[in-house]
């Protein structure tokens, strides 16, 4: 005898086909399970699509389902037929089935109460329902709208999660970046968007060997175990993935989304490639030909080489009150790499720290730098007035005294 067998219909959409139900939240949590993001291996391999669960948010989404206005009229988003390992389930005997009934009526059918559907989206909600939260146990009967999507795979998991809750501002911007690019690796290289190279940039320079290695924080959780794999001592200091991606692709593009769904009117494995990109040609990014081109290989070599310069150079010494080590200061440092490319391509770790060393002279631990746009642009004019790469007649008189100020 089948565990539940649920009515449903059909919506067919470009990515692939989901059926629309309704089920008990009781059925629900009985039969799905929710991961949190997080690093499963030394490369930083993903595994989950959901955020880190917020207690606060539960207790007060129980509250809400226990109160006489109850409503959650929009979808619990669940992937059926994949484990709690995130593996295919193959066996016939306990697969979710499809069963169609009319023009557009089907019958899903649930053969066992094991858990055997992933939460795209929805995490939350689902979870209020839990004992901890829920005083009010007749709720367990709720009907809830259900969107189910059959062996839809991990890497669509998580791009589903990303692309319904990346412009949310509860969505930590990262955590969006970290699953839009998730198994990239897994894609054909030349159908890499600008964000997903950039994603894959950012990784490869946390968890291989580079000037910044450890110093990028990853929305996921790592654990404390894992943590000592990948980095052997705590990052005196580290920003988000956001700030090290949104630096490379200001190299690369001028704007991602347009790119983004430029190129996903075709197939991954299709015709996507990054030539579709190509005739924007108002775009003026100073790499913009060489991603398009696909010539990662320069593009990443241009970005370590001048993270190496600023080791040398700016990041010599750790001071934990500077802002050349906060989000405004690393923006700054991409906006003077930006002006530099612009002029000379091909500049070498050499070239670099010579338009950086005369940046040491300022004190970006000064109290009238802000940790803001504003901040990001003070430091952004003396980054490229001490580079040569503009001179003062350039500045407002009001933008060099607050240059003069941090000047040791």
């Amino acid at each position: 005898m089948n565990f539940k067998e649920i009515y449903a219909i059909k919506v067919s959409q470009p990515l692939c086909d989901f059926y629309l139900t309704s089920m008990k939240a009781i059925d629900i949590l009985q039969v799905s399970f929710s991961e949190q993001l997080q690093y499963y291996d030394e490369n930083g391999k993903l595994q989950g699509s959901q955020r880190k669960v917020d207690s606060k948010r539960l207790t007060e989404i129980g509250k809400f389902i226990d109160s006489v206005e109850m409503s959650f009229p929009s979808s619990i988003i669940i992937a059926a037929n994949y484990n709690e390992d995130g593996e295919l389930i193959d066996d016939e005997n306990i697969r979710w089935d499809i069963e169609q009934l009319a023009d557009n009526l089907f019958k899903i059918i649930i053969p066992t109460e094991a858990k055997l559907a992933a939460v795209i989206d929805g995490q939350h909600r689902l979870q209020g329902f839990g004992d901890k939260y829920l005083k009010n146990k007749e709720r367990l009967n709720t009907e809830l709208p259900v969107s189910i999507f059959f062996d839809l795979s991990n890497p669509y998991q998580a791009f589903l999660f990303a692309t319904i809750n990346g412009n949310q501002v509860k969505v930590d911007k990262s955590l969006a970046l970290e699953q839009f690019g998730f198994n990239v690796e897994d894609e054909p290289q030349h159908s890499w968007t600008p964000e997903k190279l950039a994603v894959y940039f950012a990784r490869i320079l946390n968890f291989k060997e580079s000037p910044i290695k450890g110093h990028i924080k990853i929305a996921p959780k790592i654990s404390n175990q894992l943590h000592k794999q990948i980095f052997k001592t705590e990052a005196e200091w580290s920003v988000s993935t956001a700030t090290i991606v949104d630096g490379i692709l200001n190299l690369i593009t001028n704007n991602a989304k347009r790119d983004r769904v430029e190129m996903a009117q075709e197939n991954i494995w299709g015709k996507r490639s990054r030539s579709m990109v190509e005739n924007f040609k108002s775009d003026k990014s100073p790499l913009r030909r060489e991603y398009i081109n696909k010539d990662d290989n320069f593009i990443f070599e241009v970005v370590v080489n001048f993270l190496a310069a600023a080791k040398k150079t700016v990041w010599n010494e750790y001071n934990h009150r500077s802002y050349i080590f906060k989000t405004v200061g690393i923006q700054a440092l991409f906006d003077l790499l930006k002006r530099i490319l612009e002029k000379n391509k091909t500049a070498k770790e050499s070239e670099f720290i010579t338009y950086l060393e005369q940046s040491t002279k300022y004190d970006f631990s000064s109290s009238s730098i802000q940790a803001s746009g504003i901040g990001r642009k003070d430091i952004r004019n003396a980054l490229l007035l001490s580079s040569g790469l503009i001179d003062e007649s350039f500045l407002k008189p009001e933008d060099l005294n607050k240059i003069k100020e941090f000047t040791t």
